[in-house]
Order: C-alpha cells, then structure tokens, then sequence
C-alpha cells in the first residue's frame, strides 16, 4: 500500500465533500440543481430564475463571481465558471453542457442603456456546448455562440459566431477553424476531460489536482 497516495487521495475526496456541502448551501436558491455541485469560495448566485445541471463548479477567490437578475438562466452539465466571472440575465441567458468561463467573463442579455438616443437592447444570449470563453472576454446581448468554440482572453463578441472556431479582438472575429479528434466534446481540457486522446496519455488514474480551477 502507497501510503502517501492514498492519503493524498483521501484529501481530495474530502475537499469533492466539503464543495458539494457548500454548494447545497450557496445554490440553495435556485429552480433546479443537478448532483454534484460544488462550490469554491464565497460566490454570489440570486437569479431568480436559475436551472443549473449535473457536475456544476463555481469558483470565488480575488473578485466576486456572480449569476444574478430576473431572466432566465440555464445551465447545462459539465459547466465551470471561474473566478469574478459574471452572467447576468434580464431576458434569457443558456450556457450548454461542458462549457468554461475563464476568470472575469462578462456575459449579458442586456445592454442597460442606450445610446445616441435609441432605446437600450435586450436579446438572448447562447453559448453552445463545449465553449470555452477566455479570460475578461465579453458576450453580448443577442449573441449566439457554436458549439466548441474558443473565445480569446478580452475579447468581445458582438455577433454569432459558428461551431468550431476561434474568434478573438474587439469585435471579435473569426481567426481559424478548430481540429479536434474524434468524440471530444469541448475547447478546454482538464482532468476530467472526456477527450479520448487526453485519456490516454494519462489514463494513469492519479486524482486530479486539488481545488486547481481550469
């Protein structure tokens, strides 16, 4: 017996405990939450209207991470959202399942104001499965996100982008297609990554590191 492995194990599953405890608590408040959950830190969730499913990660640590207003919000599986991110919904926002966003990701259905005297905006957002938005990235109202898609570190996005691509800038564009091998199902990769290439370079079953977000 490896001693110093199966404690090391022992502390990560007790760390898996303590966030899913914390989450029955932070999450308490929305319509419908998956097993699993886990939460990091203090975040802020008072939507009041949240549907969140299986395997959902919140992580709070140097700035607020926030889902908060009156529309709708769902939630797929598989979901991270990083520290000081924030989604906020007057209309309707849908996340699908194995998405990330990446510390300080602003997503929003609404623009609040408007500008040279027209009225202010409100149009569903959607970020499609597999998407991983990059850190200090915007999302804005109306945007419909593909599947699979990477969204570079501060970029804006003001239009629909398609499946498979990177876009990056202000506004953001498309920059190239994205390859990826047969049935992986997202941008991102991490320890519990479905994607069968990463399964065999480490499908050594060591426990992922603790508590480290994406």
């Amino acid at each position: 017996m490896d001693w110093e492995r199966r404690r090391i194990e022992l502390q990560w599953h007790a760390a898996g405990f303590r966030q899913e405890l914390r989450a029955r608590w932070v999450l308490r408040k929305v319509n419908r939450l998956g097993r699993r959950a886990r939460v990091l830190g203090d975040p802020r969730v008072d939507g009041t209207d949240v549907e969140i499913g299986d395997d959902f990660i919140i992580w709070q640590a140097h700035r607020q991470t926030l889902v908060s207003g009156g529309g709708r919000i769902r939630i797929g599986d598989r979901v991270f959202l990083n520290s000081g991110s924030v989604v906020l919904s007057v209309l309707e926002i849908t996340i699908g399942d194995d998405v990330a966003l990446a510390n300080e990701v602003y997503v929003m259905d609404s623009n609040s104001h408007g500008v040279e005297g027209r009225p202010h905006v409100d149009a569903p957002v959607h970020i499609g499965s597999g998407t991983w938005v990059g850190a200090r990235a915007m999302i804005l109202p109306g945007v419909t996100i593909g599947k699979r898609v990477l969204v570079a570190a501060g970029s804006v996005v003001t239009k629909d982008v398609p499946d498979d691509v990177l876009v990056a800038g202000n506004p953001a564009k498309v920059i190239r297609t994205l390859s990826y091998p047969p049935r992986c199902r997202r941008a991102w990769h991490d320890a519990w990554c479905p994607c069968p290439k990463i399964e065999a370079l480490e499908g050594d079953g060591s426990p992922p590191a603790l508590d480290e977000p994406a």
